[in-house]
């Protein structure tokens, strides 16, 4: 179940905050203040930061709640499995679109912003496994974002769909020049199967 989150207004510095609906105490992000929840007067979280926080908590799920993933990727079960992929992640990157194109101004700044925030998600994911452990999994969850996830995020037909999908794999290659990988359509990958066109995905 996805946690609840609520906009409060610090009663300290009078900045709006968003926090779990089930804490009780916790201190003011921007004052450093300590809150309780009766101290706060609760405020509508705006629609477009609704979103925001929405993709925030969700971004990684893609990864997260799909693990092994890539072992699905065979002839007989990849249709079907993408499927699921795509509609597993639909709202969150639906969210994202929604946040992005409401503030078309800053949209460079905010795509950036939700590809660090994948980053360093995806970084906190890995290092919870070491060595070894941890070298297989980054490849696997690797395969996942290759043939599964960046492929379900181009075919929403959102309008940052590409955009993202693009500084993601820049962003992600130009940090782990290791464990790099191209960019893939679903149409592209169902077509074959070939061994070429699956090593093509990837740089190195």
């Amino acid at each position: 179940m996805a946690t609840e989150i609520v906009a409060r207004i610090c009663e300290s510095c009078g900045r709006i905050i968003q926090v779990p609906a089930e804490l009780t105490e916790f201190s003011c992000v921007y004052c450093g203040a300590k809150q309780h929840s009766l101290d706060f007067t609760v405020t509508t979280l705006p629609a477009d930061e609704a979103d925001r926080a929405y993709v925030q908590e969700h971004l990684l799920d893609c990864i997260r709640d799909f693990p092994d993933y890539f072992k699905q990727f065979t002839r007989k079960k990849y249709e079907a499995s993408y499927g699921v992929h795509r509609d597993a992640i639909r709202e969150t990157y639906e969210a994202m679109d929604r946040y992005v194109c409401a503030q078309p101004a800053r949209r460079d700044e905010l795509l950036e912003a939700f590809v660090n925030s994948f980053l360093e998600q995806w970084e906190v994911l890995q290092s919870s496994k070491r060595n070894a452990k941890r070298r297989r999994k980054e490849f696997s969850d690797k395969l996942t974002l290759a043939w599964f996830t960046i492929p379900a995020i181009r075919g929403l037909g959102l309008s940052i769909g590409e955009d993202f999908t693009e500084l993601l794999r820049k962003r992600f290659n130009e940090r782990y020049p290791g464990n790099s990988f191209e960019i893939g359509s679903y149409e592209e990958i169902r077509s074959g199967f070939r061994k070429q066109g699956l090593l093509g995905l990837f740089g190195k």
